[in-house]
């Protein structure tokens, strides 16, 4: 049994990290190291994790963001394959076993992520019990999803982090999270590794993601992260696989007229209107007729000079 080594940045996560630790705890599989990295927290998350769940080697730092912790977390790993867990998220039973199995028949894959539960609150806040999932297409990979990846993603960013499990052969080759990133880290993580690793996807649901309403993730932000990311890509590698496989230079401009829009959508009706206009009129600069985006940046220009 390979040991695992589980990387839990933590950030004020007193309400749901213990969640998150038992989730790792409770897996059929004992050969695992549990590294929290309290980011400076300022509430009790080392605390609860140091008295419920003694096992967990907690390192502290101070703040430095998610994809700083990640990394010291990844310097002090000591498994044979390492996986990440956010710790307002939690993994469903046989994750690790079914990872591992495929992973050690496996060789040429570097990165293995799964399918997962989006798990939201209802309307008082509170979120129901987890479905009781049973566990079907047991070792099955999702071929579509599978491979020399890279084309793929950039389309979409397909790995959800607490899926992922990687080779300490791929820090080797990839290095660390970006620290400059305070969001996409995890994007343009998958996108390096695709260029050097092939990358698989079990067709199961082995972990859940907690929508946190007001969460960094679901807050808009002053730069369009994503966009910037897919374009860099493109600059760097091109839009082949190192395989050969292709996006079309029109699925391109489709991709970025879409992350382009749904930014200039967020501000609109979340943020800042100067900022919503500007994106919608990158999206006409991919699609020239797309008429809601031009009536979109029209109306952003109004909100903008009238202050509303």
């Amino acid at each position: 049994m390979p040991l695992v080594s589980v990387v839990i940045p933590a950030y004020n996560a007193q309400k749901f990290v213990l969640q998150a630790v038992r989730s790792v705890l409770d897996q059929c599989y004992e050969s695992v190291e549990i590294l929290l990295v309290d980011d400076g927290s300022t509430d009790q998350t080392t605390e609860i994790v140091r008295q419920h769940a003694p096992t967990v080697h907690i390192i502290r730092q101070e703040n430095a963001g998610v994809a700083a912790a990640r990394n010291t977390g990844l310097r002090q790993a000591r498994g044979e394959l390492i996986c990440f867990l956010d710790a307002d998220d939690g993994w469903l039973p046989g994750k690790l076993a079914a990872q591992v199995a495929y992973m050690q028949t496996h060789p040429e894959v570097g990165l293995l992520y799964h399918d997962w539960l989006v798990w939201r609150p209802d309307a008082t806040g509170c979120y129901p019990a987890l479905p009781l999932l049973p566990p079907e297409n047991m070792g099955e990979i999702d071929n579509e999803q599978s491979g020399w990846i890279y084309h793929r993603l950039l389309l979409d960013s397909l790995v959800h982090t607490s899926t992922a499990m990687i080779r300490p052969q791929v820090l080797e080759d990839v290095g660390l999270f970006d620290t400059q990133l305070k969001l996409g880290e995890d994007y343009d993580y998958w996108l390096r590794v695709s260029r050097q690793w092939q990358i698989h996807k079990l067709k199961s649901v082995y972990s859940f993601y907690r929508a946190v309403t007001g969460s960094l993730s679901n807050s808009p932000s002053p730069t369009n992260i994503e966009y910037q990311l897919v374009q860099n890509a493109v600059k760097q590698w091109g839009l082949a696989s190192p395989n050969g496989a292709s996006l079309t230079p029109s699925q391109l401009e489709d991709r970025l007229a879409g992350m382009a829009f749904g930014y200039g959508y967020s501000h609109f009706y979340r943020g800042s209107p100067a900022l919503a206009k500007q994106a919608f009129l990158h999206c006409i600069k991919h699609k020239p007729f797309h008429w809601r985006a031009l009536c979109y940046a029209a109306a952003s220009e109004v909100r903008r000079l009238s202050g509303w």
